[in-house]
């Protein structure tokens, strides 16, 4: 009966795509049954120690401080959990896929929830995928929230 404890600590990463979105979603109704809290993480390629202010001949999607763009996905992410499951928030700079593996490891997670993107075999294998790699990689259960329902 105790086993269902073992899940205490659910990593969902997130990055504001409608596949994130839907592996916060279904976190939300796991950590409510598990009493788990959810830590989300968003990895950027920079943060606030690299954010240099108005670069006009860069998208805004490039310039725009890393610390804003973190609170818009994060406060999203925390909109779509039900209210009584805890949840922290972590940004963190670097490549996704390694970010995702070294906080697994450093917080003893237990559970990742990731959205999956629909690749085909041959595309994930030449783009290069950080579903796959933390898959392959993870030293914990890994689900991988696949689809975008909208009811769930």
């Amino acid at each position: 009966m105790e086993e269902h404890l073992k899940y205490t600590h659910i990593l969902v990463p997130v990055d504001g795509s409608t596949q994130s979105r839907y592996a916060v979603r279904l976190t939300g109704i796991l950590a409510s049954v598990l009493h788990a809290t959810v830590y989300f993480l968003y990895v950027s390629p920079f943060d606030e120690s690299t954010d240099e202010g108005d670069v006009s001949w860069l998208p805004e999607s490039i310039v725009r401080p890393a610390a804003d763009e973190a609170y818009e996905i994060f406060s999203d992410a925390q909109s779509l959990l039900p209210d009584a499951v805890r949840s922290e928030c972590v940004h963190r700079a670097g490549t996704p896929a390694d970010e995702i593996l070294r906080f697994i490891t450093e917080e003893r997670i237990e559970l990742v929830v990731i959205g999956g993107r629909k690749l085909s075999r041959v595309s994930g294998f030449l783009l290069g995928s950080v579903t796959q790699t933390v898959l392959e990689h993870a030293h914990c259960s890994v689900m991988v929230a696949g689809g975008a329902s909208p009811h769930l």
